[in-house]
């Protein structure tokens, strides 16, 4: 670009390098909450809870995006709205979060990919949700609507009068028999309604036990027609009635002889029995007529001439009352039935629901009764004749076969199209025979709740594909008002009723089955919208419609589908106990034969109910019998350490504490999956803890008997409670064989998912129980992510200097791992436990890691490092919902670190009235062993305790409210890097003399070079101390230290030395006594 003619061009060249300053302070704050929660707006998921996004950090400039995107931190409650301090599923993290972004506008959070709401207490075993659109009949809070009449005297109590009657549901399909409900099932005078096909039958069990339909004959001579009045009369021989004109005479002087008189006189539809010393004559339809027949027999059984209807069953709504009175014309007797159709008063009001997969609930749809398809269109849509009803719509058929004699049954039909019900033909060649058929249609009209009358189509068909149009013409020239047929482009016959309702035929010659209509059946065979007519209608065969009988689930409890596999399962509960034991080949059930403890003799057994779950020490077995040498007892007493497992001992009449963490001995217990039921076909439900007793089924993946000795115990993790399970599918290999028993048997019948158990057993092999156990499966998702998340340890794109995963001590030792993965470049913020009490031996049992704790827990604190402290104790402060919680240290530690970031520099200790004020709390203290917060004031005594153990103290002093009063790191020496404002001054330096020397890759390596880089740390650091960081330093950056060696290997060395300014902690104030005069000549 050189110049040619004359001219001037200028050129930049930028040499104005400098150190750009830290972005402030900007923590990465680890979280834990539920999955797919609701935004704070609550217009949808809070995206950032959603499976796909867990482990991802998020940089969050506001309490409002933190609220949008991780929903409002949940902190959980009793029944009663009393906050459940400590509970494992309290989103603390969030709730620090939220805390500090009051007072700074930056903060990464991340989620691990755990759903907490999973873990929340339930004692049965969760399924998943329906499929969308899934429909579900709702028998437990569905009203049906039956109403038996009362033909007693309106004098009586409960006379001429209906009551309502509550029907058992059955939806059990082995609680009934060829379609009617068991002998088993109920007692006499109850009524059922079996709902294990779509074809709801409503049963009554009459006084043999017999379960008859309602509306059958069966239901109808299971009730008297008519009673006669006397009590047990002496009968006249020879006299004589008239009963459906056939003359019946006594045979006899008891009623019994009548009885038998009227079997023996053969009338139709008639029988007699005496019931409670009346005559009583039934009917299975027709009426009773009764005569004198000009002689005495009526009235010495006590009856009057006249005509009798027999039981009758009505289907009507509310407002349409049954005649059933004696004062009404046609009075009908006791066992009458009314159901009715509509709601008040007790009416029907089935309860059929649709899940949503959007909002997660189901959908009440309506679901009005009607005879016929042709009623409900005329009921629901009388202007438009059904054209105007929504694909989804829904009515209850009932009398489904169209009996003239109406019966009890119900049938749900969903509507499955809008606009017009059409049926299409095969594609027209030459399938139809050549010849003359004739078939008849009728249609249903715009307001009118009937079918038309029937109108006969007459075809002749030559067996050519021009058959469709001939067909299609016949039925367009019959004079339809709404049924129109037509020939689409791949010569297939549509024929449509154009106002949405229904035709029905009499394919009389077979035309229309030659053509290919047949009745639907599924989407493989049938033509869509055409279904066999009902029984009752014996002049059709075929129904046209756009109502289709409606695919559902009844059940009492809601429809739900396979468990999702990886679900987890927190059980509630504790009084089941599976425990095995060992006989020196194999793990067997407790009361197994060839168990130790096993006894013949019924008195000699030990519990039959199993282990004896219970609080107090027991003196008896369950059944009130002695204890016997090897009963066990489950203490619940304390929850907090439970089991506490005893075994009695016969001899000293003692129970014997057995020890948790011996898997190796006779004595000891092994904790692990061994079996969920009696075999594995059986597997896919619990099995009773009776019926496991004697069982010795295992399945393939319990503990290998070979490696224990008999007489050990194993508790069945599977089985019992208390803990948390993870739902595996396919995890048996029903293709193989079960190592594990019944000589390797094949397990091509098993049960192919399992429960397995999620919350692993403790360091020393005792099982993780109650919140023991959720804390377990909370803290290895939290430990996953930080120690497998690789966008965490981006320190290009990420730039944070503080790390904190609130409520979880456990945390540490994986964020010191990712501080040390990422250069040190962060300051660790770490907790110690909710329930650590205040007394100075627990502090230093605990900060000295008495108990061996394997890695920082409830147990012991472990971890030390130079860049890392921690805080005690908890804090008292409210949620978003205005309650008061109890929330870890760093919840308030990190808003206080911001604080004083915001008024000084991050070598500025964070402690004391000025700087180290704690503002999001008003009160320090631990959750006591009631689960209660107990406030405490720290005094000088344990605050040593605290500070000589490198625990920052968090206390309330007088005048200056709560103040963190310390500022310790856990250095592992003593050093300038066991106080906070260095370790995080040398954070502070390692970021920016990184960005100081990167422009300076690829620069020679001279002595120009080496004098810009030093005079920039020279710049940099003589600016901390004019800030207060240091007292001096030394930057050498010459051939001292850049020898030609270092040179030859492109290195160059930048030695610094620094002098950090140290805080002051201790103040000695020595003050001298003089007498007086004496100061003066000083």
């Amino acid at each position: 670009m050189a110049l040619v003619s004359p001219g001037v061009q200028v050129s930049v060249i930028d040499e104005s390098f400098y150190t750009p300053a830290e972005p402030g302070t900007v923590p990465m704050i680890f979280v834990v909450s539920a999955q797919d929660k609701v935004n704070a707006s609550g217009t949808g998921t809070a995206t950032a809870t959603t499976s796909a996004n867990a482990e991802k950090p998020y940089l969050i400039t506001s309490q409002r995006e933190l609220v949008e995107l991780f929903g409002d931190p949940t902190f959980y409650t009793d029944t009663n709205n009393n906050a459940l301090h400590g509970n494992e599923l309290n989103e603390y993290g969030l709730q620090a979060a939220y805390s500090y972004l009051g007072v700074a506008n930056r903060a990464y959070v991340t989620r691990a990919n755990l759903n907490t709401s999973e873990l929340v207490a339930t004692a049965t075993a969760p399924a998943a949700s329906p499929a969308d659109g899934t429909y579900w009949f709702d028998t437990a809070n569905s009203v049906f609507g039956i109403f038996e009449w009362n033909s007693a005297a309106a004098t009586t109590t409960g006379g001429q009068s209906f009551s309502n009657k509550l029907p058992t549901v059955i939806t059990d399909a082995t609680k009934v028999t060829g379609g009617t409900p068991k002998t088993s099932v109920g007692a006499v005078g109850d009524y059922a309604i079996v709902a294990t096909t779509t074809l709801n039958k409503f049963f009554y069990k009459n006084a043999s036990g017999t379960w008859v339909q309602v509306g059958s004959s069966a239901w109808i001579g299971s009730w008297a027609t008519v009673t006669g009045t006397e009590s047990n009369p002496t009968i006249s021989a020879a006299a004589t009635m008239s009963l459906n004109s056939t003359v019946v005479t006594a045979g006899g002087t008891a009623l019994s002889d009548v009885v038998t008189a009227i079997a023996g006189a053969g009338i139709a539809g008639v029988s007699a029995a005496v019931v409670d010393g009346k005559l009583e004559i039934y009917s299975t339809g027709v009426d009773i007529v009764l005569a004198t027949n000009a002689s005495t027999l009526l009235t010495e059984i006590g009856l009057t001439a006249g005509t009798y209807k027999a039981p009758a069953l009505t289907i009507a709504p509310h407002t349409s009352v049954p005649a059933y009175k004696s004062t009404d014309t046609a009075p009908k007797p006791t066992g009458s039935l009314w159901i009715k159709t509509t709601t008040p008063n007790l009416g029907a009001n089935w309860k059929v629901k649709k899940w949503n997969a959007t909002t997660k609930l189901w959908e009440t749809v309506t679901a009005p009764i009607y005879a016929t398809n042709q009623a409900a269109l005329y009921g629901l849509d009388k202007t438009g004749g059904g054209v105007n009803l929504a694909v989804g719509a829904l009515y209850i058929n009932y009398n489904n076969a169209e009996a003239t004699d109406v019966v009890g049954d119900f049938k749900i039909h969903r509507r499955v199209a809008t606009g017009n019900t059409s049926i299409t033909s095969s594609i027209i060649a030459a399938q139809v025979t050549a010849g003359t058929y004739a078939f008849n249609i009728q249609e249903t009209l715009v307001n009118n709740a009937a079918l038309q009358a029937d109108k006969t189509i007459s075809v002749t068909t030559t067996g050519a594909s021009s058959d469709a149009d001939v067909i299609a013409g016949a039925i367009n020239s019959a004079g339809f008002t709404n049924i129109i047929a037509s020939v689409d482009a791949s010569n297939r016959i549509v024929i449509s009723h154009n106002d949405g309702g229904d035709f029905r035929i009499k394919d009389t010659g077979g035309v229309l089955a030659l053509a290919g209509y047949s009745a639907y059946v599924d989407a493989n065979s049938g033509t869509p919208n055409l279904y066999t007519a009902p029984t009752g209608d014996t002049a059709h065969d075929l129904v046209a419609s756009n109502w289709q009988v409606l695919t559902y689930t009844a059940s009492a409890t809601a429809v739900t589908a396979l468990t999702t596999d990886k679900t987890l399962w927190y059980s509630s509960i504790v009084d089941e106990v599976d425990i095995m034991i060992h006989n020196g080949t194999t793990w067997v059930g407790y009361q197994d034969s060839t168990a130790p403890y096993y006894a013949a003799s019924d008195s000699d057994k030990t519990d039959p109910k199993g282990p004896i779950v219970s609080a107090t020490e027991p003196t008896l077995q369950s059944d009130g019998t002695a204890l016997k040498n090897g009963d066990l007892w489950i203490s619940t007493a304390d929850l907090e350490n439970y089991p506490k497992i005893y075994k009695y001992n016969g001899t000293t009449l003692l129970w014997v504490l057995v020890d948790n963490s011996d898997q190796t001995t006779e004595d000891g217990i092994e904790f692990a999956d061994a079996r969920y039921n009696t075999a594995g076909s059986n597997s896919a439900t619990a099995g009773t803890i009776e019926a496991l007793l004697s069982s010795n089924f295992l399945d393939p993946d319990a503990p290998d008997p070979a490696l224990y000795p008999k007489g050990m115990l194993l508790w069945n993790l599977r089985r019992s409670g208390f803990n948390v399970k993870k739902f595996v599918r396919n995890s048996i290999n029903t293709a193989g064989n079960n190592a594990r028993f019944n000589n390797n048997e094949s397990m091509a019948g098993y049960y192919s998912h399992r429960w397995v158990t999620e919350s692993a057993n403790q360091a020393n092999g005792a099982g993780s129980f109650g919140r023991k156990a959720q804390r377990k499966v909370v803290v290895q998702a939290l430990q996953a992510m930080v120690n497998g998340n690789q966008e965490v340890r981006d320190d290009q794109s990420r730039i944070f200097n503080l790390m904190a995963c609130p409520g979880y001590s456990e945390l540490i030792g994986e964020m010191v791992t990712l501080n040390t993965d990422r250069g040190l470049t962060a300051f660790v913020v770490g907790d110690l436990p909710f329930r650590l009490p205040s007394d100075a031996t627990s502090i230093n049992n605990y900060a000295t890691n008495v108990n061996l704790a394997v890695e920082d827990n409830d147990d012991g604190l472990v971890t030390s490092d130079e860049y890392m402290g921690t805080f005690y104790p908890s804090l008292f402060s409210s949620d978003n919902a205005g309650k008061n919680i109890v929330v870890p240290a760093s919840h308030g530690i990190l808003r206080t670190i911001a604080l004083s970031d915001s008024v000084s520099f991050p070598w500025f200790a964070p402690a004391g009235t000025r700087r180290g004020g704690i503002t999001n709390a008003s009160s320090a203290g631990y959750i006591s062993s009631e689960g209660e917060f107990k406030a405490v004031a720290l005094n000088t005594g344990q605050r040593d305790t605290l500070y000589s153990n490198k625990i920052n103290p968090i206390t309330f002093l007088t005048g200056a409210g709560l103040v963190n009063y310390g500022q310790k790191t856990r250095a592992k020496n003593a050093s300038a890097l066991d106080r906070i404002n260095v370790a995080r001054l040398v954070v502070y330096l390692r970021g920016q003399l990184d960005k100081l020397a990167k422009p300076y890759i690829f620069e020679p390596n001279d002595k120009i070079t080496r004098d810009e880089i030093k005079a920039q740390a020279d710049s940099l650091l003589l600016e901390l101390v004019g800030q207060r960081a240091l007292y001096d330093f030394l930057v050498v950056c010459d051939e001292s230290n850049n020898t030609p060696t270092r040179i030859d290997r492109n290195e160059l060395y930048l030695d610094i030395a620094i002098e950090p300014v140290k805080a002051v902690e201790f103040i000695y104030i020595p003050l001298r006594l003089k007498n007086t005069g004496e100061i003066a000549s000083l």
